[in-house]
């Protein structure tokens, strides 16, 4: 098979699998979380094996322990307030709900019917009924069976990830199988950093906003730095919308511990968000996530939207380590040609 020929197969190949893979993207869901979960504790796992000299499977087990050790914990500490914060912003919606409605009387005409809508879906959320219980169950049993392949898969990923990584080498010719090697080992390192980088930022922006939202008083400032740790995974984006959120709960619910309007409430949230945000990018991002990626802002939000087009939440999480992965290949496969320019 001469060179142009077994580049055409391998190319066509490629794209085969890349197909099936897309169209069976609901199925591999479960398996990319599990690879996501391995590159995130695999230098936990190294550390296990390599430094106190433990079998690989028996590292793999502890960590398993340790986090469900840790998840059962914080379970035991948060889970009542979550309850109770939880229940008590649905009353407060309800609330809030009921004043829009006698509000939305004087809208004009052309809105009345949107704005009722839109309010009558949120005051009357789908109620149970058999047929609803019906088609939860089967979700339900799928979920299951998802989380039970994710921690098998999960598993083998941590405990031979190596021996794949070398034996996926072996498909590869010999005269671009060095070359290959350390293509993948950059764009294992760029995703690896990346996603550790982003799991400590949602710990951390959480915890300074739960601090925070607690000495002011605002009230559900549990839920409130859980859902803008979380957003942090979006970027750009989730930290606006995070700050929204925060402010117009603060401003309807107007509570606090100094006593104050509640817009300079606002005011203030709006500047504890901006001093964490600056913080954020010239402090923590730069030697936890180390600019891994190098992408311009309005490259990463368009790789944002393009991730949750294609693969919602899962794009959503993997969308600029996978954008700098592509950058890696760009500036690569560009530099191969200039150096093979040069020599002619």
């Amino acid at each position: 098979m001469t060179i142009r020929l077994r580049t055409a197969f391998f190319i066509i190949v490629g794209l085969l699998v890349l197909w099936f893979l897309y169209i069976e993207r609901a199925v591999l869901t479960p398996f990319v979380f599990a690879a996501i979960f391995a590159y995130i504790f695999n230098p936990v796992v190294n550390f296990f094996s390599h430094k106190i000299k433990l079998p690989r499977t028996i590292s793999v087990i502890i960590i398993y322990l340790i986090i469900i050790s840790a998840v059962v914990s914080l379970w035991v500490a948060f889970s009542g307030r979550i309850v109770d914060e939880s229940v008590e912003l649905t009353r407060q919606a309800h609330i809030i709900t009921a004043t829009a409605q006698v509000q939305a009387n004087n809208l004009p005409a052309w809105a009345k019917p949107t704005v009722n809508d839109a309010l009558q879906t949120i005051e009357n959320p789908q109620s149970f009924s058999f047929v609803s219980m019906a088609g939860f169950l089967p979700k339900a049993f799928s979920r299951i069976l998802s989380f039970i392949i994710f921690l098998f898969a999960a598993f083998y990923f941590l405990k031979e990830g190596r021996s794949m990584f070398d034996k996926a080498l072996n498909f590869i010719p010999k005269d671009y199988r060095i070359e290959a090697d350390i293509l993948i080992r950059r764009m294992n390192a760029v995703l690896g950093s990346y996603l550790r980088g982003q799991i400590f930022i949602v710990l951390f922006v959480a915890s300074v906003l739960f601090l925070a939202l607690s000495i002011l008083g605002i009230r559900f400032s549990l839920i409130l730095a859980v859902f803008s740790g979380i957003a942090e995974i979006v970027p750009i984006i989730g930290p606006i919308v995070a700050t929204s959120v925060a402010v117009i709960v603060a401003l309807l619910t107007g509570s606090s511990n100094f006593n104050l309007p509640p817009v300079q409430i606002g005011l203030i949230i709006i500047g504890i968000y901006f001093i964490l945000r600056q913080f954020q990018d010239y402090v923590v991002n730069p030697y936890i996530m180390g600019k891994i990626t190098k992408l311009h802002p309005l490259v990463i939000l368009f790789s944002v939207i393009a991730g949750e087009h294609i693969a919602g939440i899962m794009g959503l999480i993997l969308a600029v380590p996978i954008a700098g992965i592509i950058k890696i290949i760009f500036e690569y496969s560009l530099d191969k040609v200039n150096r093979e320019s040069s020599l002619k």
